[in-house]
């Protein structure tokens, strides 16, 4: 039961990160969180390999220990989502801010453009 093992450690692996995001997240650190994309990806990649593996090699008499992970999976699974909600916001707060800014400049521009001075 390697796989059980692999899994829990990186599921385990994979919470902390989500953390980290989270953090770097509130902090807008996007660096940061770039880098962390990175690793996640990469660490979903390995876990999705092990539960596969894992779910091939379980037995009805493993049922809590599949329940378990499941439990950890699904914890990650809401981390993920929240920390994906927190950035979707934060982009929608930039996306609204670059607009009012465009807009004004905009205004003043096609001012500028059609008396041929500033007002």
């Amino acid at each position: 039961m390697a796989n059980v093992t692999k899994v829990s450690t990186l599921s385990e692996r994979l919470s902390q990160l989500l953390e980290k995001e989270f953090v770097a997240l509130q902090a807008k650190t996007f660096d940061e969180v770039e880098e962390l994309q990175n690793t996640k990806f990469y660490l979903m990649q390995d876990l999705q390999l092990a539960w596969d593996l894992l779910r091939k090699e379980v037995s009805d008499s493993d049922e809590q220990v599949i329940d378990e992970l499941t439990e950890k999976l699904e914890a990650c699974r809401e981390k993920h989502v929240r920390n994906s909600l927190l950035l979707n916001k934060q982009m929608e707060i930039t996306r609204n801010l670059l607009n009012a800014i465009t807009q004004k400049s905009a205004d003043n521009a096609s001012v500028y453009d059609k008396l041929g001075k500033l007002s």
